[in-house]
């Protein structure tokens, strides 16, 4: 998550529009979805990943990262789509799917891969705070963004107290051995609870003394959205689509 938002606030795209970003990342969705052409699904993941490091100038560290639980859930379920179970005499027996089932699994995969790719270089070129900010303009409630912009906060106040807690361990030789790994784990897993309590409490007060009234704010550092550059970037989800539904 770290690095996702690192990439998202320093990448080279970060002052573009979130609205053409937004359309490029969905329109390469629905080409990926609509397609029917594993040469359309290539197509789509290579400029997905183009954009991402070439464009917006992402390290293919930092993508490599973010893509890997996403990948690794798309190839163990695109193995259980290539074996069979079958039973005789009451055991069950193992086998490979048919030619047929084996191209479909890898298209589904791949296909699953071109959405991926499409969703990633959506977050890592834009932060959450502006994708949020594009919601509220196209009419989603300001309460259900700033709740999620708040359990966002948490997750990061649960973190940094986990990396303070496991660091201040290990320079006390608290991982030692299993026995005193599993004794600090416990410690920490106990007192990290009143530390984010804590931690959000002082988040509260803050937003009090600052005259909180139930509307987060953030200052965008976003150009403003440029009506001919975003007729230009339509062209490209809409030649995907269009290429996705020719070519069968």
């Amino acid at each position: 998550m770290r690095s996702i938002d690192r990439s998202a606030h320093t990448n080279r795209w970060r002052r573009l529009p979130t609205a053409e970003k937004g359309l490029l990342a969905l329109g390469m969705m629905v080409a990926a979805l609509l397609a029917s052409h594993w040469l359309v699904l290539a197509a789509i993941l290579a400029l997905a990943v183009g954009l991402a490091l070439a464009g917006a100038r992402i390290t293919l560290h930092d993508l490599r990262h973010a893509a890997s639980v996403p990948l690794g859930f798309i190839a163990l379920s695109t193995l259980a789509q290539l074996i069979t179970v079958s039973f005789a005499a009451d055991e069950p027996r193992f086998g490979l799917t048919s030619l047929d089932g084996v191209g479909q699994a890898l298209f589904i995969g791949l296909r699953s891969t071109a959405c991926v790719a499409a969703l990633l270089f959506l977050a890592l070129t834009t932060p959450l705070s502006s994708i949020l900010d594009l919601l509220r303009h196209i009419g989603v409630s300001r309460d259900l963004s700033d709740i999620a912009l708040l359990m966002l906060r948490m997750i990061w106040l649960l973190l940094d107290c986990l990396d303070a807690g496991w660091r201040s361990q290990v320079n006390r030789l608290g991982h030692c051995g299993w026995k005193r790994s599993i004794r600090s784990s416990g410690s920490l897993a106990v007192a990290l609870l009143p530390r984010v309590l804590s931690r959000a409490q002082r988040l509260n007060d803050g937003l009090a003394s600052r005259g909180f009234t139930g509307d987060l704010r953030f200052v965008s550092i976003e150009q403003q959205t440029n009506w001919r550059r975003l007729s230009v970037v339509s062209l490209v989800p809409l030649a995907l689509t269009g290429l996705a539904l020719w070519v069968v």
